[in-house]
């Protein structure tokens, strides 16, 4: 929850300054009129929206989860329950707890005047981008239930799709880990046993090249394979700060359509997505340009993502779609 640093007045007119946690502005006015204090300043703490900030960005809702809340919300909607109300409702029957907290938040913020799309901005780990700007441009054209529909069964399907690669991928990792474990402790730790052995071979000369090798990569394991450990968790720190920047995720993206028949399944799932989003925003009246600008967000990749925004430039220079 939010921190507000505050100045305000008591009932004899001293001058009070402090801290206190609130879900909104309003929320703070009315705490510290409760106290009988009559508030002449409310900011927003700079260092607890920092930390604010960094753990909205760290808080996850799995996508199962987020699906049911989409679809609840536009029933409560279009059942004409207002915003905030909805808000309240499913924020309190919520069984994530990271959810419950992001929803008081987030109407108290709606409460304060802020779009319910700009106020999603702000939790980037809970709400996508195509999430974000599907409620937003739903909430412009009037079809905000539509939207939240369409944002639910998109972010179901793409569950069950990571499901199903998850599925299909968990038995060769297994194995591949497995594997790679056993031969490591052979080369580690049974090869040397038989030093004796290989070097009477190799003073008859009888020695296989293959074997030779074998041996000089056990002996190498086990006098340098602390350095192969420290190497790969310092490429793994790399890796992981390079895919921080835009950089990086450029480059990212752009590896993961070269690769062989996962590059292209990667591409038609983002073309999909891309023209479901585009076709449900376009029949619901929003411009082009603004449509264009929305959907490429549901690529999930930065390549696709750019060449549309390239499209969107050189139809509003006047050429055609």
């Amino acid at each position: 929850m939010p921190t507000f640093q505050y100045t305000a007045r008591d009932m004899t007119g001293k001058s009070v300054q402090g801290s206190l946690e609130a879900a909104s502005q309003r929320e703070a006015t009315s705490l510290l009129t409760g106290r009988d204090l009559f508030p002449t300043k409310i900011a927003e703490q700079a260092s607890g929206a920092g930390l604010s900030i960094f753990g909205k960005k760290r808080k996850k809702v799995k996508g199962q989860v987020m699906a049911t809340f989409y679809g609840q919300l536009a029933s409560l909607l279009r059942s004409g329950v207002p915003m905030i109300r909805s808000l309240t409702i499913l924020g309190e029957q919520s069984s994530t707890p990271v959810l419950g907290e992001v929803l008081a938040e987030i109407r108290g913020r709606v409460e304060d005047g802020e779009p319910i799309g700009d106020t999603m901005g702000r939790y980037p780990g809970v709400f996508s981008d195509m999430a974000v700007n599907m409620v937003r441009a739903g909430t412009e054209g009037g079809f905000l239930e539509d939207a939240l529909d369409r944002v639910g069964v998109f972010t179901e399907l793409q569950e069950d799709l990571k499901g199903r690669t998850v599925s299909a991928m968990a038995y060769p990792v297994f194995l591949f880990t497995i594997g790679s474990v056993v031969i490591s402790a052979l080369l580690v730790f049974f090869v040397p046993k038989f030093d004796m052995l290989f070097d009477r071979l190799r003073q008859k000369g009888e020695m296989p090249a293959m074997t030779e090798a074998l041996l000089g990569f056990s002996n190498f394991l086990q006098g340098y394979g602390w350095i192969l450990i420290v190497m790969a968790i310092g490429m793994i720190i790399f890796f992981r700060q390079q895919l921080q920047t835009d950089k990086g995720q450029d480059l990212f993206d752009k590896i993961k359509l070269k690769v062989p028949v996962l590059g292209d399944i990667l591409m038609n799932l983002s073309v999909a997505r891309f023209c479901r989003v585009l076709g449900t925003l376009l029949a619901n009246g929003v411009p082009i340009l603004k449509s264009l600008d929305i959907s490429r967000t549901a690529t999930g990749n930065r390549l696709l993502s750019q060449s549309i925004a390239d499209a969107s430039e050189n139809i509003r220079s006047g050429e055609s779609l």
